[in-house]
């Protein structure tokens, strides 16, 4: 990935389309404090952050690498076999320290319990329900419910059979997985020398926040 220009050609042929959710620091972080970036428990923000999307032309890609084998990479420190890292040409998408990333080309499977009046699924960008059960009966999508990707919500139908009052049900359900973006800040990107462009760019990504461990 050092040659600027096959990166850029691998990025086009195998990256992957993202949502980009930017970090911006919270009102709750106070730069002259030496615990600056911890979580506070601010009801407004992520961490120490609040996040706004970046709308993109569309046709911007990631290249999501999985790690085969654990290294010690010079600028993101040591990798384990498993992990993701994120190459981006920095002129297209400049990633940041703690910005998230939707992965619109992956979904995940997930099964919880719901609350019928409630009707949210956990995950922030469901995408597809595939079924919806509660103990005893199973509903049959349309006639007794609709899925809402927007909201992210089951929308139960006028007329249609449902779960009583108070009660839970069962979800199937696909969805887009967020990951945090680290590892930026260590090293910005270099320019390339004769050219008005800048070096690939690297970040880790990983599914839960450093804080939760």
């Amino acid at each position: 990935m050092l040659n600027p220009a096959a990166c850029r050609q691998a990025i086009r042929l195998h990256g992957e389309r993202v949502r980009w959710l930017e970090a911006l620091p919270c009102d709750c972080l106070d730069p002259g404090d030496p615990d600056y970036g911890d979580h506070r428990g601010c009801e407004k923000c992520q961490y120490g952050y609040v996040y706004h999307e970046r709308v993109l032309a569309g046709n911007e890609k990631a290249l999501i690498i999985e790690v085969r084998r654990e290294y010690l990479h010079p600028d993101l420190g040591l990798l384990l076999r498993g992990e993701l890292l994120c190459v981006t040409m920095a002129d297209e998408l400049a990633f940041g320290n703690w910005d998230r990333l939707v992965l619109l080309g992956r979904e995940l499977h997930k099964k919880e319990r719901v609350k019928y009046g409630d009707d949210a699924l956990a995950e922030e960008y469901p995408t597809e329900l595939l079924s919806v059960a509660s103990s005893d009966a199973e509903f049959a999508a349309r006639t007794d419910y609709t899925f809402d990707a927007e909201t992210g919500k089951v929308v139960w139908a006028d007329g249609g059979s449902h779960p009583g009052a108070a009660a839970t049900y069962a979800v199937h359900y696909l969805y887009n997985p967020v990951f945090w973006y680290t590892g930026s800040s260590l090293r910005t990107p270099r320019p390339i020398a004769g050219r008005d462009s800048l070096m690939p760019q690297s970040g880790r990504l990983t599914i839960k926040h450093p804080v939760e461990g």
